[in-house]
């Protein structure tokens, strides 16, 4: 029998399909991770997902009304214009090859929605 590890969170008992079971097996010895942290990841992950969703679909209903979007753009005109403080003189905070990581990465996020 595998020693229990002690930790400072608190456990539940949650009740899933055997598939389901199975598969975080498996995820937890291809992974040597405990499933308790390969579940907490998928719950974080679908947090996500469904904020992100939220978003587009306030994006999507912002855009349907022509006034309200209108508004928007101008807004988003204004800060364009008002954010001269200077920054563009400074040097860039990432290296362009660590910026074309970081957006590739940000596109694989979103091809899995």
């Amino acid at each position: 029998m595998a020693a229990l590890r002690k930790t400072s969170q608190s456990a539940t008992v949650v009740k899933i399909p055997s598939r389901t079971h199975a598969k975080l097996l498996e995820f937890s010895r291809e992974d040597d991770r405990p499933m308790g942290e390969i579940v907490a990841d998928l719950v974080d992950r679908l947090e996500r997902e469904r904020f992100w969703l939220g978003v587009r679909e306030d994006l999507e209903r912002l855009k349907a009304d022509p006034a309200a979007w209108q508004d928007y753009m101008d807004e988003l005109a204004f800060f364009d214009r008002s954010a001269g403080d200077g920054i563009e003189r400074e040097p860039p905070y990432y290296t362009p090859e660590e910026e074309r990581e970081i957006l590739a990465e940000a596109a694989a996020d979103t091809v899995g929605r």
